[in-house]
């Protein structure tokens, strides 16, 4: 892959990087994997996205309630009335499902 559509020169240099990952390149370097490697790769980026909400959730636990959108207040129909959300208790915040995970494995520990 020589050609200038896939080069670049960097500064005078002449050092040339030709780009070597191409569509099809990609696609049979995909092939090259066998099932069993496919699914390791497939276990361990799960545990990495698991791990990564997990210290999400341990920074930031608490979002948005749901029925309220954060606001804390059940409004009537008419919009003129309200009183504290049922879910959240007028907090306006609710606990992530992470950090009560997080909570759970904490306290089984004590």
């Amino acid at each position: 892959m020589s050609d200038p559509v896939h080069a670049v020169v960097l500064g005078g240099s002449g050092l040339i990087l030709t780009a070597t990952a191409t569509i099809a390149d990609a696609a049979g370097k995909a092939d090259a994997l066998s099932r069993p490697e496919r699914i390791a790769v497939l276990v361990i980026a799960g545990l990495v996205l698991t791990g990564l909400y997990l210290l999400a959730c341990a920074v930031w636990p608490y979002a948005n309630c749901d029925r309220c959108d954060g606001d804390g207040k059940s409004r009537s129909p008419s919009g003129k009335r309200f009183r504290n959300c049922p879910r959240c208790k007028g907090k306006g915040r609710r606990e992530r499902i992470g950090r009560r995970l997080l909570n759970h494995t904490n306290h089984r520990n004590r």
